[in-house]
């Protein structure tokens, strides 16, 4: 008696898929133990139930990989193993960013993934720079082609209907978790919360997050809040936090002496601030020339950003916008519609012209700058003897004499003049010409990149005091953001404080001021200083009023505001959650109503003029 030999296919097909399974969750568990390890700060305890969290993620997003898998092995077993290879290269590509994306902005892949994608010339010359890209290409081909061979032996020559039914069925699983798989509700750790995380989802989200949505996506008073709504009983409604400073108001006359300022020089300084600043010892040993600078001008010292990218500062400090959750306004269609410290100046008679060592397309700078009223606009291209650049732009100094140079030129053929510029040398590869500073240039440490801006600066400063318009320029020197997230606040504020100094020694007295307050207030407080009456909508208040006010924050969708003893955020979803705050650390504390309240008007309001009423008054 004889008995039929059983088809080995099935048998091989099953291992195929457990092989990529494994690789699959494995990468996924590989990725977490690097997070994990980087986050002593959290408890063990914390940490394993995020990471048993996580798993879940990872089990989520493989269905959503078999379903990729699937949908190319429907064209043919012979298209199968080339699909297969790309796939690899994908998911190997993936792991890799992941790493370098954590080292860099303590997160798992979020929306700036497409932020970048726009931009791939600028991320290849970075990467090549940073990680000598090219050096790799061979070994990954080469292990992307090994792989490929040892997964795709046990594909078939040929699908069966049987087959091309399980890869319907891995296709309507992927539909399913990709429809109804949502991330839970945050908690206070931004840091347990990415390591429970998984970078396609978090990917796959954004991508179908409408941030033109206001209505539904934040907690909002509830309805019978009278002394919110201004409903019934007496109650009348409060106003939102930071309005504008009514005119004739002004205090900054008070603390200048002169005949005031024909012009505007204003240095967004990259990534200074943080703990670079706040922390005295680093202050002195790194940053000692905007120290002495601070002690012979009006210094700010209790400042904040409003989130932790260049899009956000220059949001603040050019537009004096809150930041709303999602990418930078900046970005968005419709951002020149938004009030505009250039063209306010340009509309009292300045020439504005803002002076860039870097791409002029990034982020869409140039676009912007244009967009929001510059006139003129310089980048690295415009700089003729390049004798030193990174993938980012020009050294700071280079960036500085040619600011100068303008500043000459402008102030020569016109009244009254501003330019901003914003520098690039404080940012990855931390590189910077040698024999500047004491610290060695070719060990790219971030703390000496900050000491190479902070002589540069210095040098600026320095050589801008021989020059003619000197005496009757208003020199500002602030930071776009800070150059570390420092803690696990879902927000993590704390590491926003930014250095804000006004400078001009004849008609400046020096002094300090340690109220609170947000770079958002920054066109107030300038125009407040060169005697002009705002007409645009800035929102804030000039920081020479007087007293504390609140920063409006951001970070990955969650808005708030920092107070000087306490932030309360609107999370993403509807929830409220708060923390107490000592000037250096936020910790996990109850959300405060009343801050809430005011939170949510500020940024309901500014959502529903950006993306309603037009912001300009004729």
């Amino acid at each position: 008696m004889s008995f039929p030999a059983l088809d080995p296919q099935p048998a091989r097909e099953r291992r195929f898929w457990l092989r990529f399974a494994i690789l699959w969750l494995a990468l996924g568990l590989g990725l977490r133990a690097f997070i994990a390890a980087d986050l002593p700060e959290e408890p063990l305890q914390a940490r394993l139930i995020a990471l048993l969290t996580g798993f879940a993620s990872d089990a989520q997003s493989l269905a959503l990989a078999f379903a990729w898998l699937s949908i190319g092995f429907l064209a043919g077993a012979r298209f199968a193993r080339f699909w297969l290879g790309i796939s690899l290269a994908i998911i190997c590509i993936v792991f890799i960013a992941e790493c370098i994306y954590w080292l860099e902005f303590q997160s798992r892949l979020d929306r700036l993934v497409f932020h970048y994608l726009n931009y791939p010339r600028e991320v290849i010359e970075f990467l090549e720079e940073q990680f000598f890209l090219s050096l790799f290409a061979l070994p990954f081909g080469l292990l992307i082609w090994l792989l490929t061979r040892w997964m795709g032996r046990d594909l078939p020559d040929r699908f069966s209907g049987g087959q091309r039914a399980l890869f319907a069925l891995w296709i309507g699983l992927g539909a399913l978790a990709l429809a109804f798989g949502t991330p839970g509700p945050p908690g206070h750790s931004r840091h347990l919360n990415q390591l429970a995380s998984n970078g396609y989802l978090g990917v796959l989200a954004a991508a179908r997050l409408d941030e033109t949505r206001w209505q539904g996506a934040y907690w909002a008073p509830p309805a019978n809040d009278n002394d919110w709504r201004g409903g019934g009983g007496g109650g009348s409604r409060q106003e939102a936090p930071n309005s504008p400073q009514p005119s004739g108001q002004s205090s900054c006359r008070d603390r200048v002496s002169g005949p005031g300022f024909r012009h505007l020089l204003l240095v967004i300084e990259e990534s200074f601030g943080g703990r670079f600043w706040w922390d005295i010892e680093n202050r002195a040993r790194y940053m000692p020339s905007l120290q002495a600078l601070a002690e012979r001008g009006l210094h700010f010292d209790s400042v904040y950003a409003t989130g932790s990218r260049t899009t956000r500062g220059l949001e603040a400090i050019l537009n004096g916008y809150p930041p709303l959750p999602g990418i930078a306004l900046t970005q968005r269609p419709g951002f020149e519609s938004l009030p505009s410290l250039p063209r306010e100046l340009a509309q009292a008679g300045f020439r504005t012209i803002f002076v860039y060592g870097g791409w002029p397309g990034f982020s869409d700078f140039f676009r912007y700058w244009r967009g929001i009223g510059f006139h003129e606009m310089l980048s690295r291209y415009d700089f003729e003897d390049r004798w030193f650049e990174t993938s980012w732009g020009v050294p700071d100094e280079l960036l500085f004499e040619r600011a100068l140079e303008e500043m000459d030129r402008l102030t020569d053929a016109h009244d009254r003049v501003m330019l901003a510029t914003l520098t690039v040398t404080n940012h990855r590869p931390f590189d910077f010409p040698e024999e500047r500073i004491a610290f060695a240039a070719e060990e790219r440490r971030q703390e000496y990149a900050i000491a190479y801006a902070d002589w540069a600066l210095g040098e600026l400063l320095s050589e801008a005091q021989g020059r003619a318009w000197f005496a009757d320029t208003l020199i500002v020197v602030v930071a776009d953001h800070g150059p570390l997230l420092d803690g696990p606040a879902l927000v993590p504020a704390n590491s926003y404080r930014v250095p804000l100094l006004l400078y001009n020694p004849s008609q400046i007295a020096p002094a300090q001021i340690d109220w609170h307050g947000s770079t958002m207030s920054l066109p107030l407080t300038l125009l407040d200083c060169l005697g002009l009456k705002p007409t645009q909508g800035f929102r804030g208040a000039s920081l020479l009023a007087g007293g504390d006010g609140l920063a409006p924050v951001e970070h990955n969708y969650h808005v708030g505001l920092l107070g000087p003893d306490r932030m309360t955020l609107l999370v993403r979803g509807g929830g409220l959650l708060g923390w107490s705050y000592d000037g250096r650390a936020l910790r996990p504390a109850a959300a405060d109503l009343n801050q809430a309240r005011q939170a949510e008007a500020l940024f309901r309001e500014a959502h529903e003029q950006f993306y309603g009423a037009p912001l300009l008054l004729p």
